[in-house]
């Protein structure tokens, strides 16, 4: 049996882990309704307001940079990756343990802000296909979604320092120096 894939995603200035539904299911077994047939789950960390809103004027961004402000995490169920990405998006697929695997999805699931009922709260939809739920965790520029994804990148066994992680670029630079290259 082959290792399994996580994959890192580049789409301008967010970036993304993907991991297989089942594993981040198993993890957070209440995500199961929203996600009932998908192959991989894409997830992301942000700004609440900002990250996943239809409309997002740069004066929202700059209050979600500096400003200390609540966090959404974003999922999209796929069952291709290349689906709802901009053209020049790249993604990385890393091949790790699948105890690894397990420790990035215990990563994920630890950011979700659970209700009185242990459920996650839904706070809305993009209009392709992205859930985005309550999280845990402040964002600014200092805990941006860059360094969210390196310290998901650095459970899954890659070197990097996380909290010097801002930019996307700087991510995908250490995801190189970690020997992956884009797959196409």
């Amino acid at each position: 049996m082959s290792d399994p894939v996580l994959h890192f995603i580049r789409d301008g200035i967010h970036t993304h882990l993907a991991l297989p539904a089942e594993v981040l299911l198993q993890a957070v077994p209440q995500l199961r309704p929203y996600f009932p047939d998908c192959q991989w789950i894409r997830v992301g960390w942000g700004d609440y307001r900002y990250y996943g809103a239809e409309h997002q004027p740069a004066w929202l961004g700059l209050r979600a940079l500096f400003l200390p402000t609540s966090a959404v995490v974003g999922l999209l169920g796929s069952n291709d990756l290349r689906e709802a990405l901009s053209d020049s998006a790249a993604i990385y697929s890393i091949s790790i343990s699948g105890s690894l695997m397990e420790s990035v999805a215990l990563f994920i699931s630890r950011h979700f802000k659970l209700d009185k009922g242990n459920q996650p709260t839904k706070v809305r939809d993009r209009h392709c296909g992205t859930q985005f739920f309550k999280s845990r965790g402040i964002y600014l520029a200092l805990n941006t979604c860059n360094n969210w994804t390196a310290y998901g990148l650095s459970r899954a066994g890659l070197r990097l320092l996380p909290m010097f992680n801002f930019l996307p670029g700087q991510v995908e630079r250490n995801v190189r120096k970690n020997g992956y290259l884009p797959s196409h």
